[in-house]
């Protein structure tokens, strides 16, 4: 079916660095996975993307996902017109979507973004993806060993793999963390061994939805301190400072 959307650029979405198992088929073409679902997805004109879905599943898993109910373009016009960089980064990031993840497997993700490169991380979940017939899940990871998750090229992340799945199996936090505001989230994940505040607000963001995350990364810090006199002013976009982030990120790692 056809999706029809002035905000929806797959490419920039894939290249984003807030997903890891989009893989690219050529001609604008991405094979997508979520929680256990797979699509195609094709980008056909500016404005239009095909997807290998009917109309229900579109409606009741990809249109989540994709984000679909907020006005990205909104957030964009709201930029302060004093604010050069942010409104050149807005423009640049136009069809540049946040995605509404799969809290696990965001959690997971980002623990092995640590001091990590996008190609590294996503050879590493494929990696584990093969070795346990799909995105591991919380069983499968905490019944593996220390030099199993190793050898996918975890390195010393391996024993906060490991770790990270026993304390899923033990809270089971599905059944409240998607209750919980932005600070008790940030909060709770940061009770993950090895989660600090950038990976937390980096689950916030993209595997939550808590808009006011803003994950701090050396690029998010470099343009903080070049451009910012050392903090954005996150307070003056309440309830999508966190976008305007990816917005940022992408624009600087364009340039």
């Amino acid at each position: 079916m056809e999706i029809m959307s002035n905000w929806l650029d797959l490419r920039k979405i894939a290249e984003s660095g807030q997903c890891f198992r989009w893989r690219a088929l050529g001609g604008g073409a991405y094979e997508i996975h979520s929680s256990g679902r797979a699509i195609t997805a094709r980008q056909t004109a500016p404005d239009t993307v095909t997807v290998s879905c009917g109309q229900d599943d579109w409606r009741d898993v990809w249109f989540k996902y994709f984000d679909m109910d907020n006005d990205y373009a909104s957030c964009a016009a709201a930029v302060d017109p004093g604010d050069e960089y942010l409104r050149a980064a807005a423009e640049a990031a136009r069809g540049l979507r946040m995605l509404r993840q799969d809290f696990w497997e965001t959690l997971v993700s980002f623990i092995i973004s640590q001091n990590n490169n996008i190609p590294r991380i996503t050879g590493i979940l494929a990696r584990l993806c093969a070795l346990c017939g799909g995105f591991p899940e919380p069983n499968a990871l905490a019944a593996l060993s220390v030099e199993e998750l190793t050898g996918c090229g975890l390195g010393y992340r391996a024993a906060y793999i490991k770790r990270a799945a026993q304390q899923y199996l033990s809270d089971k936090p599905d059944g409240f963390v998607h209750g919980y505001d932005y600070a008790e989230a940030r909060e709770y994940l940061t009770s993950y061994h090895g989660v600090g505040p950038k990976v937390a607000d980096c689950v916030c963001l993209y595997g939550l939805g808590h808009r006011d995350a803003f994950p701090r990364d050396v690029w998010v810090k470099r343009i903080e301190a070049e451009r910012y006199g050392g903090r954005f002013p996150q307070e003056r976009y309440p309830g999508f400072a966190g976008v305007l982030q990816l917005f940022m990120f992408w624009y600087e790692r364009l340039r």
